[in-house]
């Protein structure tokens, strides 16, 4: 079986092999340097039409690898929309595609950008320090909230296909239920695991009823991208329907070490949805779930330098939570 896997996998990789020499030579794209190849894409940097730019290939085909060619073309549908839409500041903080389909294998010709990600030693959860400043604060609240304008009736019909749909806390418990006792350890809270679980359970009508908006859902730090010029948002793959909170609670709890850039954020946030009903409500409980999974997610994490001060603070607001 095994022997078979491997045969298949290598038969795709020389499909694919001869895909990319005929996109790119179609599309004028002059390989500079390969970037990767495997396991997923083939990535490589080159010029197109004498500008520098990035190309992105799905190895496999649809049939083989259904889930990372549905992530793919979501990004690519969506930042196609963008391009063209009113949304000027989002429009600005996305790369803009020269190229792409969406047939067998997924694939984009984008700007390279070349800039800084807001990472620390290629990590995926602390940011820089520099990172937290005025400028950045107003480039993100324009971004986000450009994000969050956007109806579902402006969206192309084959993007919305691929969009997730709104998770419940019932449905997110399921992933949550089974980690109760690392949980409890980390946490140092008697009973710390219950009790979360009867707070999602009081607060289910509210998460439920909340109005839903897209979200990017992984405002991490190596998907921001800075230079002198320009402030990217990249990655994604992973767009869908939240609740308003989210992508700003993830910001919020990785800005910990600045609470002024925290307390601005959370500020905003609460202003600007004033009128939404139960608003602070949804604000403590989008924490407490974040938090809950930061906490379960780091015993799993293969970099704990990275993951260990935005765990600590998760269980500082776990407990926080459940002494009120």
């Amino acid at each position: 079986m095994l022997a078979k896997k491997k045969e298949v996998i290598k038969r795709h990789k020389t499909r694919a092999r001869q895909i990319i020499k005929v996109i790119t030579r179609k599309n004028n794209f002059v390989i500079a340097k390969r970037i990767r190849f495997g396991p997923r894409y083939f990535v490589a940097e080159g010029l197109y039409k004498k500008k520098r730019a990035l190309f992105k290939f799905c190895l496999y085909p649809q049939s083989y690898d259904h889930l990372t060619n549905e992530k793919f073309s979501r990004e690519i549908l969506f930042l196609n929309f963008i391009q063209n839409s009113k949304y000027s500041d989002l429009k600005k903080a996305t790369p803009h595609i020269y190229a792409s389909d969406i047939g067998t294998r997924a694939w984009y010709i984008r700007e390279y950008l070349d800039c800084q990600a807001q990472n620390i030693n290629n990590g995926n959860i602390r940011f820089i320090d520099k990172f937290f400043t005025i400028k950045n604060y107003n480039w993100f609240i324009k971004t986000i909230s450009q994000l969050q304008k956007i109806k579902n009736h402006e969206l192309p019909k084959n993007f919305k296909q691929l969009l997730f749909p709104p998770q419940t806390l019932e449905y997110l418990w399921r992933f949550i239920g089974p980690f109760h006792k690392d949980l409890d350890k980390f946490v140092k809270y008697p009973g710390a695991t219950r009790k979360i679980h009867q707070q999602f359970k009081k607060n289910s009508p509210i998460y439920k009823s909340a109005p839903r908006i897209l979200a990017h859902q992984e405002v991490y730090s190596p998907h921001i991208l800075c230079s002198n010029k320009y402030i990217k948002l990249i990655d994604w793959e992973n767009i869908g329907w939240a609740l308003p909170t989210h992508d700003i609670v993830t910001m919020w709890m990785r800005a910990h070490k600045h609470p002024a850039w925290q307390n601005k954020l959370k500020k905003y946030f609460l202003k600007t949805y004033r009128n939404t009903k139960n608003i602070e409500k949804l604000w403590n409980i989008t924490v407490l779930m974040q938090s809950t999974f930061n906490v379960i997610s780091y015993h799993y994490y293969h970099e704990k330098t990275d993951f260990a001060p935005l765990a600590k603070y998760s269980a500082k607001l776990i407990r926080k939570v459940l002494v009120k």
